[in-house]
């Protein structure tokens, strides 16, 4: 994806985001996150602890820049997704952060939501 193109997703708003995630999660069969060697990237909203996940390797690449310089993208096939992290997050108490802005901002749903969507 071109500098351009994330700069286009990044300018839709939290609803046009998910929904172009969930089309292209879909399609592709995979959503991507990222990861230290301390595990995956979560964020925490002082509420919920936020597993984040992008349709896009390069747009989740790019969202790490900066604070997440250390990461690396981590590529969770549909399938794994729906079957094994979807519960696994629920029964731990995390909930999903999908696609944020670059300022944080974005729908945040439970995992088994997610999951139930991308069936």
């Amino acid at each position: 994806m071109s500098a351009d193109q994330i700069k286009a997703f990044y300018s839709q708003n939290s609803q046009e985001r998910y929904d172009v995630v969930v089309e292209a999660a879909k399609a592709n069969q995979k959503l991507w996150t990222l990861a230290d060697d301390n595990g995956c990237v979560v964020l925490d909203s002082g509420t919920e602890q936020c597993l984040v996940v992008w349709h896009d390797e390069a747009i989740a690449a790019d969202w790490g820049k900066g604070d997440f310089d250390g990461c690396k993208t981590v590529a969770i096939s549909l399938s794994d997704f729906i079957e094994k992290w979807a519960p696994g997050m629920t029964d731990d108490g995390f909930d999903i952060a999908v696609a944020p802005s670059l300022a944080g901002e974005g729908i945040v749903l439970a995992a088994q939501e997610l999951a139930d969507e991308l069936s």
